[in-house]
């Protein structure tokens, strides 16, 4: 004691010494309540887990107001023992009560009103679906519509749907799926090629495929741009091609006029139609044009298109065109050409309208001459007439029959090219 004094007495001398007498007497304070807040911590949570053993018990009650436990068992894969699943009681008070019987009541008229499946409720206690409940209808696939039905015979069916927004003036094109392709085309990759006609002739979009076989689905849209004096004019036109070793081959094609009227009442809806196959009809001499009519009763408008034309008998390098007449009795009343295409087998895809009465249609037919334009002078390549009996026999008369039978339709047919001497003596009969 008198040695702490004197040291005392001699910091007063030192201050030095003062400060780190100071700072060890802090130090071994801290310590100090260091170590008696971590003994406190470790008796508080003995006494704690001294506490819930005593409230929980080791074989779990329970109460026979709440549904019995179910017990599964299910198979390990990575080993033979079983795993027992056991599902947990609910513990319910009165106001868990008074749900569960309203729940009931909710199942019972459930089940006397089987409309109400098309509603959709949340997995709930006194809801529409009670906790616990299943609904079969989620489970099971919808039968396949009318309208996904196959076709009958080799027939190429394609399904798409179309929608005119005129706010917007465009046209939006969805092709949804392809059925009934050849077995040789199993393994080739399925493309739709569409063209707007005839606005949008010179371009066209393509939708492939997304998977191969013989019902490939495509589930790809389009927009064209359309304005709302122009809907009537346009035709769509979808091609379906297979590629095999980087080459297209044309499986069929359809040719859709477009109609203002028709497109608000089938907004969305899925079309289909079955495809114009040429493969199966032979080459004529002079070669053929296939052409698609439609008259217009209303409007007095008759339309043709000249789509193409094969087989003919001239270098693939010239230029032809096809000169379209309408004439009314022995009188031609309008002409009209076509753009040069180039080719054996010219592409035109050329829409041209002509104003016709209905009290014409007996007496008018319709002169379509291919041309190659060499000279001032143009080379007829082949000429056909389609019209009605007083000018045509054979499938130039069932085109235009079919034509005024079906005005909503644009008939196509392939026709074959004669010459300008046999078609001249049939105009004298």
């Amino acid at each position: 004691m008198c040695l702490l004094i004197q040291t005392l007495k001699g910091s007063w001398k030192c201050p030095d010494l003062l400060v780190a007498l100071a700072c060890g007497l802090s130090a071994a304070f801290f310590l100090l309540l260091l170590a008696g807040l971590s003994v406190y911590l470790l008796w508080r949570k003995r006494q704690t887990q001294r506490l819930y053993q005593g409230l929980i018990p080791t074989t779990p009650t329970i109460p026979q107001c709440t549904t019995p436990v179910l017990q599964t068992s299910q198979s390990s894969s990575y080993g033979s023992g079983n795993v027992p699943f056991i599902v947990p009681p609910r513990f319910k008070t009165a106001p868990h009560l008074r749900e569960e019987k309203a729940g009931r009541q909710d199942a019972e008229e459930w089940e006397h009103h089987p409309d109400l499946h098309t509603q959709r409720g949340s997995l709930s206690v006194g809801s529409w679906f009670p906790l616990g409940s299943l609904r079969p209808d989620l489970y099971q696939l919808p039968e396949e519509p009318s309208e996904w039905s196959l076709p009958n015979g080799s027939a190429v069916r394609l399904w798409f749907a179309l929608r005119y927004q005129e706010e917007k003036e465009q046209l939006v094109v969805s092709v949804l799926r392809a059925a009934n392709l050849p077995a040789r085309c199993q393994g080739n990759i399925a493309l739709v090629k569409l063209q707007l006609l005839p606005s949008d002739e010179r371009r066209h979009r393509q939708a492939k495929a997304r998977r191969k076989g013989r019902h490939p689905q495509f589930n790809d849209s389009f927009v064209f741009q359309v304005s709302n004096s122009c809907v009537d004019q346009c035709s769509l036109h979808m091609s379906l091609y297979t590629v095999e070793q980087k080459k297209h081959h044309l499986l069929g094609q359809i040719l859709i006029p477009l109609r203002h009227c028709e497109l608000q009442e089938t907004a969305g809806k899925v079309q289909w139609r079955d495809l114009d196959n040429e493969c199966d009809q032979p080459l004529s001499k002079n070669g053929d044009i296939q052409v698609s009519l439609n008259y217009n009763l209303s409007l007095d408008r008759l339309t043709v298109v000249v789509l193409r034309a094969r087989g003919l008998r001239c270098s693939s390098d010239a230029g032809v065109c096809v000169q379209v007449s309408l004439k009314i009795h022995t009188q031609v009343v309008r002409n009209k050409w076509t753009t040069v295409a180039k080719g054996n087998n010219p592409s035109f895809n050329e829409r041209l309208t002509f104003r016709l009465l209905p009290t014409q249609l007996d007496t008018a037919c319709l002169t379509l001459q291919l041309q190659q334009p060499v000279t001032d002078e143009p080379v007829s390549l082949g000429v056909v007439v389609i019209g009605p009996f007083m000018y045509a026999r054979g499938r130039e008369l069932d085109h235009w029959n079919d034509m005024v039978s079906k005005p909503q339709e644009l008939v196509r047919q392939w026709h074959a090219l004669g010459t300008v001497t046999t078609v001249n003596s049939m105009d004298q009969v």
